[in-house]
């Protein structure tokens, strides 16, 4: 039942507390991804070349279905909470859509894994969107879950961009997304309009951004503890543009570390495709005893 919205108060400095989803994000992502590919010096540049084919998938694949916004409350998460393993109606016939997109660009090595999964029944099909949903999907289904991951994006991030800001009013808690309750990937810092120099954290699942103080921890919230960790590199100019953007929040407190990007060194940073190409940098914090706080739909690859 969809609950009546309340206005959220804005004086004459408002600043947002939720970012709704661009209408283009996932074609946005994609040439990001190309970009960082291009820029990668070793063999995980196929990897984010094919993600980036994905993400342009994932945009064709929306702009062919009209998702009807389910009901939605002011209260943990003002859309289904994502967790709970609930699989939308929408879920198989953007998913057989968005396999037969890929399936066109995708590289022999990968269509048997499409093929595959194109082949479950949709009762199989939706059993395992479940499991990914709730994070018990079992390790041999572990390549399927990128695919499935991203067509349960493409549902929650239309159903994000049709909210507006009223209807996600700023909650306590903010290590997760207000709207689905997914765990925040990173954060970035806002370099333009009446939001630059802000902090918005980012949600993987639908791609919504929500305000966090710069000075706080984003997974505990201490402020006493917080410091900024970066890679310092020799290499050229074209492979270390994906980190100039990136750096590692970590917390003395808590021993996490979350990254950060700050789009005035990278306009174009994305913190799903960034992230992917910022694996340097978690090695760095690991080592210094750091735990990776952040969750990213397609890292489940390189686990």
């Amino acid at each position: 039942m969809t609950t009546p919205i309340k206005p959220i108060e804005k004086g004459l400095f408002h600043t947002p507390f939720w970012l709704a989803p661009a209408a283009d994000v996932f074609a946005q992502r994609s040439v990001r991804f190309q970009e960082l590919a291009e820029a990668e010096g070793s063999q995980w540049r196929d990897y984010l070349a094919l993600l980036g084919k994905l993400a342009a998938a994932q945009q064709a694949v929306a702009a062919k279905h009209a998702f009807a916004l389910p009901p939605t409350h002011q209260g943990r998460t003002v859309l289904p909470e994502a967790a709970l393993g609930d699989v939308p109606v929408d879920f198989y016939p953007v998913l057989t859509d968005l396999l037969a997109e890929i399936g066109t660009q995708a590289p022999a090595n990968v269509q048997a894994e499409l093929n595959t999964l194109a082949a479950l029944p949709r009762e199989a099909a939706e059993a395992l969107a479940s499991r990914v949903l709730t994070g018990n999907s079992a390790p041999e289904e572990q390549t399927a879950v990128v695919w499935v991951q991203a067509a349960l994006q493409i549902i929650w991030t239309a159903w994000a961009a049709q909210l507006i800001e009223d209807a996600v009013p700023p909650v306590q808690e903010r290590t997760h997304c207000p709207c689905c309750g997914t765990e925040a990937v990173g954060s970035v810092v806002l370099a333009k309009g009446d939001t630059a120099g802000f902090r918005y954290m980012h949600c993987p699942h639908c791609n919504s951004r929500w305000n966090v103080l710069r000075a706080k921890c984003p997974t505990c919230g201490d402020s006493s503890g917080v410091g900024i960790q970066e890679l310092e590199t020799d290499a050229s100019p074209a492979q270390t543009a994906p980190l100039l953007a990136a750096k590692a929040e970590s917390c003395e407190v808590c021993r996490s570390y979350r990254k950060l990007y700050r789009l005035d060194k990278q306009q174009y940073a994305d913190p799903v495709a960034d992230d992917l190409a910022s694996l340097a940098l978690d090695i760095l914090v690991g080592e210094a005893g750091y735990a990776r706080a952040g969750h990213n739909p397609f890292l489940l690859l390189t686990e």
